[in-house]
């Protein structure tokens, strides 16, 4: 198993980064490519290879957290689809192994007793626009290895169009799962079931702990997380991103997973 670590807003670039994984000894860094330093007109690939084999690192990536290629307008889907068009061939570039993403539960309309999902309402549009994702990452990534971990939210459980749309990216070998633990213990393991259906597709870990208060990115060993427990789902060759979010909280986590002989 690797472990690595989050993209940090007290890091100034990539460089910097990888100076804070080299000390720690980790073996990653996730790029967040929702950092302005970190879109690709910005980070070149032969920069970011430069940086790897100078302090023994590899990369994955946090796609852009607002990536929805699934809206219905025609021209915000096509250009959300060309960001990830741009990330997956990056990834390749650099061989990345990993691409991490949300899945956007986007637009709702509350009502006087409930709030509705338009991707709920109008799932067959919705759907449609799915296998077309895939066909087109599944196109991109080719024989790459690269795979895009879909990952569990903290700000809702999957939504009912996104439990119909699971399975078709479970079909497919460019689609894999990533646990986040913190959001795991917030939503009081509403998602946990996608993860016990599909065993086999857990490729990633964001892994931190979280308060009872349910307070997420908390240093591990501080909060409510089994961390040991959570660590043994995922597989040897599995990647982990110790999703603290302060280089001290880093530190602490570090020590800890090394202290109960974890890492």
């Amino acid at each position: 198993m690797k472990f690595g670590m989050p993209t940090l807003v007290e890091c100034t670039d990539l460089e910097d980064c990888a100076r804070v994984a080299s000390r720690l000894s980790l073996d990653f860094i996730e790029i967040n490519m929702s950092f302005p330093q970190y879109q690709p007109h910005k980070l070149s690939t032969s920069e970011a290879k430069r940086i790897a084999e100078k302090y023994g690192v590899f990369y994955t990536i946090h796609a852009d957290e607002l990536l929805n290629p699934f809206d219905f307008n025609p021209v915000v889907k096509e250009a959300y689809f060309q960001v990830m068009r741009n990330t997956i061939r990056f990834a390749k570039e650099l061989s990345i192994p990993v691409i991490n993403m949300h899945l956007m539960k986007g637009v709702y309309v509350t009502l006087p007793d409930r709030v509705i999902l338009l991707t709920d309402v109008y799932s067959e549009e919705y759907i449609e626009s799915v296998r077309s994702f895939i066909k087109m990452c599944e196109e991109e990534i080719g024989d790459s290895g690269v795979r895009i971990a879909i990952e569990n939210i903290d700000s809702n459980a999957f939504t009912k169009s996104q439990i119909e749309a699971l399975p078709l990216f479970m079909q497919s070998k460019a689609f894999a799962l990533t646990l986040d633990t913190g959001h795991d213990i917030c939503l009081d393991g509403k998602d946990r079931h996608v993860f016990e259906k599909y065993p086999q597709k857990l490729r990633h870990m964001h892994l931190h702990d979280c308060g009872p208060e349910k307070h997420p990115h908390l240093a591990l060993g501080t909060g409510i997380v089994d961390v040991k427990k959570n660590l043994e789902i995922l597989a040897k060759e599995g990647t982990c991103v110790i999703e603290v979010k302060t280089i001290e909280g880093l530190h602490e986590s570090v020590k800890y997973l090394r202290e109960k002989s974890l890492m």
